[in-house]
């Protein structure tokens, strides 16, 4: 009972783990308290009978808890509102002109009041005399990079809009990344600003971080793109660039007074922002592959649905497993392939598993051997 209980409680510490996790990689400040969140506090009832005593309400609060926790430990690490331009202007960085019109527009500095200007990324590209330019146009566009420093953003901004609680350092325009786009929406591309910044709260020592603009294909929010893709393109470059600052902010040689030495500053957070537009053309680059890789597994059949009668092919009846929760029979294949097959040997799904998560299901009682009768029976309709 013991052994089963541990085993239990590992499980929903990495449920709730991966639970974090992923709501931590939806948001657009997420990768500003990834590498130094070490905990966070859930105080969380847990009913165990009523109305309340339901898996999908129980989920619900818990998913609610999680992301208010979180939206505090970002508000507290961000030099601005995650997503939004700040506004000298307004003093802000929620007012109406923080956000690009569209996925497909960039920031490009500000106008002498302090109002942030934003452009279509392939006509800042054009006017730049860009020699891929017309490739942003093709199926798939281009990937291209823009880095941006502080003087060319804030040339044109007069000292008496100056918000002195707030710096921009420089910036990467990048694009275009391709998104799933609903229907309606015209091409799924989008162009993203990724800005270093700094900021004085106060008499506190300087905040340093990575904000991140941009809108959806269809002109939302950029968290939204987290509900539609299983994997957002430049998570990783930014987690990076945000640890660099990080630590360029540690490291760096200080002035008399102890401030940062200006001179210093703009080299480094230079070398910042062209290691990120590296980052994200390699990192494009490697999407690219791979999909072009998944397109030829699936049609030489390596997927693991299309490797399901191949592996039934090979599997021994006593390799069979029953998954107790719905009766679905399971079948180990090569690589990881895990098949799940109803009683009468229709396929419901292919994933791929560890040895490790395998066996721990059947530790928990989750999965057991199948009978003899049940897999000869589904081996015997399944190779007919």
């Amino acid at each position: 009972m013991e052994d089963r209980v541990t085993a239990l409680g590992e499980i929903a510490w990495d449920v709730l783990q991966r639970m974090v996790r992923e709501q931590l990689r939806r948001k657009p400040g997420g990768h500003l308290v990834e590498a130094g969140l070490s905990e966070i506090g859930l105080d969380l009832p847990l009913a165990l009978k009523g109305p309340e005593a339901d898996p999908a309400t129980f989920s619900a609060r818990l998913a609610e808890r999680i992301d208010r926790v979180l939206d505090d430990e970002i508000q507290r690490a961000a030099v601005f509102r995650p997503g939004h331009a700040f506004c000298h202007r307004c003093v802000s960085a929620a007012c109406e002109h923080s956000f690009p019109p569209s996925g497909r527009h960039v920031f490009v500095g500000y106008a002498p009041t302090g109002m942030p200007r934003w452009e279509d990324f392939a006509q800042v590209c054009l006017e730049l005399h860009h020699p891929e330019v017309d490739r942003l146009y093709e199926d798939p566009p281009a990937f291209l990079t823009l880095v941006h420093d502080a003087a060319t953003l804030r040339g044109n901004l007069l000292d008496a809009f100056q918000a002195p609680a707030y710096d921009l350092l420089g910036q990467v325009v990048a694009g275009f990344f391709q998104v799933r786009a609903r229907e309606g929406e015209g091409r799924g591309v989008l162009a993203v600003t990724f800005q270093a910044a700094v900021s004085r709260p106060g008499a506190a020592r300087l905040r340093f971080g990575l904000n991140i603009l941009g809108r959806t294909s269809g002109g939302e929010p950029l968290e939204l793109l987290w509900d539609r893709q299983e994997s957002v393109p430049w998570t990783r470059a930014a987690r990076w660039a945000q640890g660099a600052l990080a630590t360029m902010v540690r490291r760096a040689p200080r002035a008399g007074n102890g401030s940062l030495a200006a001179p210093d500053l703009e080299r480094r957070v230079d070398g910042v922002l062209r290691g990120l537009a590296r980052r994200l053309e390699h990192d494009q680059r490697g999407r690219a592959r791979r999909t072009h890789h998944a397109e030829e597994r699936h049609v030489s059949g390596e997927r693991p649905t299309r490797k399901a009668l191949d592996d039934i092919r090979d599997v021994r009846a006593e390799a069979i497993l029953v998954d107790e929760r719905n009766g679905t029979l399971v079948v180990p294949g090569e690589r990881g392939r895990t098949h799940f097959f109803t009683t009468d040997g229709r396929l419901v799904s292919s994933v791929r598993y560890t040895r490790e998560a395998i066996e721990r299901k059947r530790k928990l009682g989750l999965w057991r051997e199948a009978a003899g009768p049940e897999a000869e029976a589904l081996l015997g309709k399944l190779r007919e």
